[in-house]
């Protein structure tokens, strides 16, 4: 029985894959802006590499829960409006959001 090891080398976070505070305030705007009326609650904004290894910035958005079912259509084009806020700073990487609400939350399409 043969048994294969596999190690992967994590290089240290350079200096322009680190997240300045203007890149998260900016997001943290156009989310709260967006997100505020469906009970944003924060996010956590932090670099990493997507499949092909590009860098991109990870938006993982928090809500509180509502009774009230929150409207799928506040999230159309937020990641082009993120884009645009990102873009004026100079920040290039793209930000793949990811929402998490509560497992009771209610959705309205």
């Amino acid at each position: 029985m043969a048994i294969t090891v596999r190690i992967v080398y994590i290089e240290p976070m350079s200096e322009e894959q680190a997240v300045s505070k203007s890149t998260k305030t900016a997001v943290e705007k156009v989310l709260r802006d967006r997100l505020g009326q469906a009970g944003f609650a924060g996010a956590d904004i932090r670099a990493d590499l997507d499949s092909d290894g590009d860098p991109i910035l990870l938006v993982d958005v928090k809500y509180t829960y509502s009774d009230k079912p929150i409207n799928s259509k506040l999230t159309y084009g937020l990641s082009t409006e993120l884009r645009k806020a990102l873009g004026a700073l100079g920040e290039t990487r793209f930000p793949h959001i990811r929402h998490h609400f509560d497992a009771q939350q209610k959705i309205a399409s």
